[in-house]
């Protein structure tokens, strides 16, 4: 509602360096050791370093989200959910949902077994998430559907407490500010997320050679004002889309290889993939790759019955931002979103809603999925 958090200092990731965390961890043979590993021994929210420790997003769902300032609490969730296999996004964010429900009287102390179910209730929120991990009660059942679900369920105006597309909670990303993300989270064939594109600021005036020369490899090389959703936004969230789906078709790590701030760049991820397979593809056969997996993704959505009706944000993000923050008054219009998707369909070969042409798929190489499309 306010696009930043008054408590989110005591759960930064500076405190937990100077408090909780025991080190650093990481994957096979990785130099970046991205897994922080947290201890707590004392008090009453009491952490295993077995479980690793919160990143950002979980900081921010299980924090800023839910009104929680307590770094403990959080990590206690974390490792919680990683115990259970939850994802910490959806269930943070499901459970922030569940508190405004409360708060604004959509549910009642009853439907919540007796819990005082308010933002910054570290207690509250730590036995929600222990009621939804094992099933139990009429609410961890309700909530372990995911906040959609429940919307539906209770009605009662729940549905505009929700930050959902296509049934997955947005990550702690505002697209308020970060406008060509805002555009990602309403296309992305599998619903909001953060790990699909590059983000605004490295595509804004004043970004620096850098990233731009990176950038330039796939093409892109005109940085837009901040807070902007024009046509070159667009492209940029496009390709470099395209560039996270290659990645993820290769099973690479993002915080190795990207198209901007990353370890190796784009010219250093064709020499691996091609020193690796014995290929001598080039990045622009490589963009290709993820081209045709998003063109399938969009394929096998558009015969489940999905197209430009879901490619749409929360009502909630259309509404201006509360607060004091440095995004306070921020808003995004249904006409800009509307018009950038118009672009992105264009710019991806895709009909008006949404759906690869027949053209497109053959170019892509994926002709035969055209007897998936809809008649």
């Amino acid at each position: 509602n306010e696009g930043q958090f008054e408590g989110c200092e005591p759960i930064s990731g500076e405190k937990m360096a100077e408090t909780v965390l025991k080190e650093r961890d990481t994957c096979y043979a990785c130099v970046v050791k991205c897994k922080r590993v947290v201890e707590i021994k004392d008090g009453p929210y009491k952490v295993d370093p077995r479980y690793g420790g919160p990143e950002y997003e979980t900081l921010g769902t299980f924090g800023s989200y839910c009104g929680v300032d307590d770094l403990a609490a959080v990590s206690l969730a974390n490792q919680i959910c990683n115990e259970y296999a939850v994802d910490t996004i959806a269930c943070g964010a499901t459970i922030a949902f569940a508190m405004e429900c409360y708060e604004k009287g959509i549910i009642t102390k009853e439907q919540t077994g007796g819990i005082e179910l308010k933002f910054g209730n570290a207690d509250a929120m730590l036995q929600v998430l222990n009621m939804i991990v094992k099933g139990e009660g009429e609410l961890g059942k309700t909530l372990g559907m995911g906040s959609e679900r429940a919307a539906k369920k209770w009605g009662n105006g729940a549905d505009e407490c929700l930050i959902t597309v296509k049934g997955a909670e947005a990550p702690a990303h505002m697209p308020h500010a970060k406008r060509s993300l805002g555009l990602i989270y309403a296309v992305n064939p599998f619903g909001a997320d953060h790990q699909s594109s590059e983000h605004d600021p490295y595509y804004e005036e004043g970004v620096g050679d850098f990233n731009l020369d990176r950038l330039k490899q796939i093409g892109l090389g005109s940085p837009q004002p901040a807070y902007s959703l024009t046509e070159e936004k667009v492209r940029f969230a496009y390709e470099t889309e395209v560039f996270y789906s290659m990645l993820d078709s290769a099973e690479l790590c993002q915080f190795v290889y990207g198209p901007t701030w990353t370890l190796y760049d784009g010219k250093d991820t064709v020499q691996m993939i091609n020193s690796v397979t014995g290929w001598d593809m080039t990045i622009e056969e490589l963009m290709e790759v993820g081209r045709r997996r998003l063109d399938l993704f969009r394929v096998f959505n558009a015969r489940e019955g999905f197209g430009r009706k879901d490619d749409k944000l929360p009502k909630k993000f259309f509404k201006q931002l509360q607060g004091t923050g440095p995004t306070a008054g921020f808003t995004i219009t249904h006409e800009e979103i509307d018009n950038a998707i118009d672009s992105y369909y264009k710019m991806a070969g895709w009909t008006a809603d949404g759906v690869p042409t027949r053209e497109t798929l053959k170019k892509h190489d994926v002709e035969w999925a055209a007897e998936y499309l809809p008649a």
